[in-house]
This record gives structure tokens, sequence and C-alpha cells, in this order.
């Protein structure tokens, strides 16, 4: 089964390269879900030799973006690419909650050389068949989700709907709240080709007078059980 694992520091790089892992998806912030990385995190990346998919997210919150984000987003796509990195992860929805076609099929024409993942926006979406058939005419590549759930255990009987519905036109790739005690389920009830995980935990940081947070890190133990899990 192929390993995809969500990085977001220069530890967790390290990690993914001691390990093996197959692919890595770049990012800052776990604990909102993930932004746009810098370029030292990305350069090391691929210094590494890992497949490295960058986060292509200018900001929390919602995917409905305003012109100046998408402006923002397709400058990092650009940017990004001269690093040599294998692919991005990006998503954008309209106000109605589905695609946003137009946006979505510019950063295809961006991105000629490279594979396009489409993230966890698409949990947001009602009509998921019709969104999935519109990635595979506009020629994503993956799809990462928790089957429009909270976490992949809770939507693996949608994850299940989505890979029979791909029928490998598209990769559906499992991903959001896997841990060492759900995976051996969600990889028995699915049989998926690919896993993305972060194996991070929750750490509180509170030296700051002003800047407190709780923050996810990559946990070496638990990251070890996950991969390990997922090799059989």
């Amino acid at each position: 089964m192929l390993v995809e694992i969500c990085v977001s520091s220069i530890t967790a790089l390290n990690l993914a390269s001691k390990y093996g892992v197959d692919r890595v998806e770049v990012c800052q912030e776990l604990s909102c879900g993930g932004l746009t990385p810098s370029v030292a995190l990305v350069k090391r990346s691929v210094s590494l030799g890992l497949n490295t998919q960058v986060l292509i997210r200018p900001r929390s919150g919602d995917f409905v973006y305003n012109s100046a984000e998408k402006i923002q987003m397709m400058e990092d796509i650009v940017h990004y690419q001269k690093l040599g990195i294998q692919g991005v992860v990006v998503g954008g929805l309209n106000k109605q909650l589905a695609l946003d076609i137009s946006f979505l099929k510019r950063l295809r024409i961006l991105t000629p050389n490279i594979e396009l993942t489409f993230h966890k926006a698409f949990d947001d979406i009602d009509n998921w068949q019709e969104a999935l058939e519109q990635l595979i005419a506009i020629k994503f590549d993956r799809i990462l989700t928790a089957g429009s759930a909270v976490n992949v255990f809770e939507g693996k009987e949608r994850l299940k709907e989505m890979i029979e519905f791909a029928s490998d036109r598209i990769q559906i790739l499992p991903g959001g709240g896997l841990c060492p005690e759900n995976i051996h389920e969600v990889i028995e009830f699915l049989n998926p080709n690919a896993l993305h995980f972060s194996g991070a935990k929750k750490q509180f940081r509170d030296t700051s007078k002003y800047f407190n947070s709780e923050v996810l890190i990559v946990d070496e133990e638990k990251l070890e059980l996950l991969i390990n899990s997922s090799r059989g």
C-alpha cells in the first residue's frame, strides 16, 4: 500500500525519509488543517528525494476564495513548480459549495507536468458523485477525502462507495483522523491502495505571554506504528 504522510516541519520530513514513505504532502499549521508551507520546507523535501506534494491553501477557514486569494494561490503554484516538486494539493469551491470549475481548470492549465490532488474541501460537497466526475474531466489525479465525514473511520462507508464509483479513473486517497487504534479496521474494510496520515499529537505551547496555542507536532512512535500497519 502506498503511504503518504502530511508533514509540517523539518523533523517530520526527516522521519518521512527515515521510514521511506512513498509521498509527502508538505504544509504548515496542521492544527487548522494545513496552510501553504515555507519555501525552506519545500526545498528540504525535494533535497531529500521525497515525492513532494505541496499544499496550496492561503488561509484557514472555508474554501471559497476571492479573486485576490486565487491570484496568490496561482502565483504560489508557479513558484513551487520551479523547485522540482511532483504535485500540488489544492481545492476551491463556489458559494453553493460545489466545485469552482473555472478556477480549477485554470490550475490544471498551470500544472501540465505535475500531479493535482483535490483536498478535503471535497468533504464539504453534497453531490460528491457529480464533483468526482468533474474532477476526472478536469484531469485531477486524486481526491484526498475522509468520506464526507469528520474522519476516515466515521466516513468509511462513504469512502467504500467512492472507491467503487471512481473505478480506478481517479485515485481516492483516504485521509483524516487515522490513528493506531483504527487503522487496521479501516484497511480491512476499505482495502485501499493508498492512505494519508500525519502521525501527529497535540502539544500546548505556553511560553509566550500573548501567543499561547495548541499545535500538532509529529510523534515518531505514532508515525512508525501507522506506517508499519499500512505496510502489513
